[in-house]
């Protein structure tokens, strides 16, 4: 199935409304599951290590991400992709998550500033020891990831990718050249492409590119297709993994339900025909 479950928020209604999630979502075919050290200070690996069995381990595409480093309080992170944190980083991973492995690790940030190559290094590293299968990045900023494309083995990116955020698809081509797996997180665009688009708009003055005003104007073109299945279909025609996220168990079911619903190919491309595609115009 090319729809993941991102974890970050899962936590948001309790430890039993997380495991319940997980649990449905392993139930509902999902395998892909993509956490992080900093998501709830390292709870939601923790949280996924005690739902999920050695059984279901071997059923489970298990990826998290490293690179920032949390403060003693565990209230804010700083940014810190050496090469000995990131190895230390996942070995603490892989404890929360209580498995040997990640199928994939990721860095999660950075800017062309870094010293990338020490990362590279690390990611390398961690392979050669079979502490991970894959390793990958995440990001959007183009230089980043050109520089990534030309100087490591990656195979991995993660990235925003929605109809209202559309400014990976100057790099589709590049990616898919480079046989580089697609991971897209956001697809869903914080409720903005759900049935609760009317709700979630009053609380936002603005979205990525989009202003208060052109985000209502887009918003109203697309009431007359079907939400969040165009949202999620539209992606995924474009990507390896959509990854939408989820804070309940009804929040998940209707992520399934929406990968399902029969949606045609006129339907998508006239909806993308209306949206704008925006270039990102920083770190190049």
């Amino acid at each position: 199935m090319s729809l993941g479950l991102g974890t970050m928020t899962i936590l948001k209604r309790g430890q039993e409304e997380a495991t319940a999630i997980l649990r449905t979502a392993l139930d509902a075919g999902i395998t892909h599951f993509d956490t992080a050290d900093v998501y709830a200070n390292g709870a939601v690996e923790s949280i996924i290590g005690q739902t999920f069995s050695q059984e279901d381990r071997s059923r489970l595409f298990l990826a998290s991400k490293g690179g920032n480093r949390m403060n003693a309080t565990g209230t804010g992170w700083t940014w810190d992709p050496s090469y000995d944190y990131l190895k230390q980083a996942c070995l603490e991973s892989l404890n929360r998550l209580e498995t040997p492995y990640l199928d994939l690790y990721y860095v999660h940030g950075g800017t062309i500033d870094d010293d990338i190559d020490a990362s590279i290094r690390a990611m390398e590293d961690l392979k050669a020891e079979g502490k991970i299968k894959e390793y990958g990045l995440s990001s959007l900023r183009p230089n980043v990831i050109e520089y990534w494309l030309e100087h490591s083995n990656f195979s991995y990116l993660m990235t925003p990718y929605s109809l209202l955020d559309r400014r990976i698809e100057e790099l589709l081509p590049r990616l898919k050249e480079k046989n580089i797996q697609v991971v897209a997180r956001g697809p869903l665009a914080k409720g903005l492409l759900t049935h609760e688009s009317s709700s979630r708009l009053q609380s936002v003055d603005r979205f990525e590119q989009f202003d208060k005003e052109t985000l209502e104007a887009s918003l109203q073109k697309l009431q007359d297709f079907p939400l969040p299945a165009l949202a999620l279909q539209a992606i995924n025609q474009q990507v390896d993994i959509v990854l939408p996220g989820a804070s309940s168990v009804s929040q998940l079911q209707a992520n399934v339900q929406a990968m399902k619903e029969s949606i045609s190919q006129a339907q998508i491309d006239q909806a993308l025909a209306t949206l704008p595609v925006h270039h990102y115009t920083e770190h190049r």
